[in-house]
């Protein structure tokens, strides 16, 4: 992995990231959202145990001090965030969960605010608003009458709560000590969120809501259990402590444009005005809380 630069595998975090919708939205048709969410997780757990539970061992006091802190930050990532984006994609387009992840980074910023975590200054506050009115505009599909009346399309709604979930989980995640290894907590974190899933998966069962193992459906559990589980993890961490947080946050501008890409070329989706537009009032969001706020802070100095 030295051998190349960040870019390289940050690009490819992003693209199995952004294949998740697609993949998640193309299963709807074929398994249970709930199911999908419960299996990707058992396959994670299988393939990243054998090198996360000697972390776990050698850290065990850490793990047994802390276990309510560690199920709230599980269940707000891997239960509540990856289950609800699978639900989601039964009601909304595999476009429309790309366009709304992409105000993560801003949503991040409106928790650290709430939490009280840091104090975003004017520039951070400014692209907050237009990155929401991004988000807002795709939700509405460009007719504000929908919002007025409430009536907000229920599968967006499910992502923008799985959103404001993983935004208060990654604040969270800055209380864990540094010297914790990284793939034993996410072993884990895995763990605790399978049991935050299991109430969703034994309620999709009562519901009379199987389905059948086959190529197919095995085919779509083993890619959403080892890409955007596990390697996107692995290559996430690796490009930060190469080429540091910024830049890797930078990289998450790219979801919507690979989801969109993606699910045009495999879905048959279609891209709307409504997509556009909202796609760059939130780039400008997060152009005007980032990189303005960063020449702003380096003029000072």
């Amino acid at each position: 992995m030295k051998s190349l630069p960040p870019h390289v595998w940050l690009t490819l975090c992003v693209f199995f990231w952004s294949g998740n919708a697609v993949v998640g939205k193309a299963a709807t048709d074929h398994m249970p959202a709930f199911s999908l969410s419960f299996w990707r997780w058992v396959v994670a757990l299988v393939i990243i145990i054998p090198f996360g539970y000697p972390q776990v061992v050698r850290q065990w006091e850490f793990y047994r001090g802390n276990w309510r802190f560690l199920f709230v930050i599980a269940f707000l990532s891997v239960a509540l965030y990856n289950t609800f984006q699978y639900w989601a994609l039964n009601w909304t387009s595999a476009i429309n969960v790309g366009v709304i992840s992409a105000s993560l980074p801003i949503m991040i910023l409106l928790m650290t605010t709430v939490i009280g975590a840091e104090k975003p200054n004017r520039f951070q506050y400014v692209g907050a608003v237009i990155a929401t009115a991004g988000v807002l505009y795709v939700i509405s599909r460009s007719d504000l009458r929908v919002l007025a009346n409430l009536s907000v399309n229920f599968g967006d709604g499910l992502i923008l709560l799985a959103v404001i979930g993983w935004a208060i989980y990654s604040v969270l995640l800055k209380r864990v000590p540094p010297h914790i290894e990284h793939v034993g907590l996410l072993t884990v974190l895995i763990v605790f969120g399978l049991i935050g899933i299991v109430p969703f998966y034994l309620w999709d069962l009562l519901q009379g809501h199987v389905f059948a193992l086959n190529v197919t459906t095995a085919s779509v559990i083993l890619y959403v259990g080892l890409f955007p589980s596990v390697l996107a993890y692995v290559f996430w961490n690796h490009a930060v402590s190469v080429g540091g947080a910024n830049l890797a946050g930078i990289f998450v501008n790219l979801i919507p444009v690979f989801v969109t890409l993606l699910a045009i070329v495999f879905l048959g989706e279609r891209l709307a005005g409504f997509h556009i537009l909202g796609i760059a009032l939130i780039f400008l969001g997060i152009y005007i809380a980032t990189r303005l706020a960063d020449r702003r802070r380096c003029a000072r100095r």
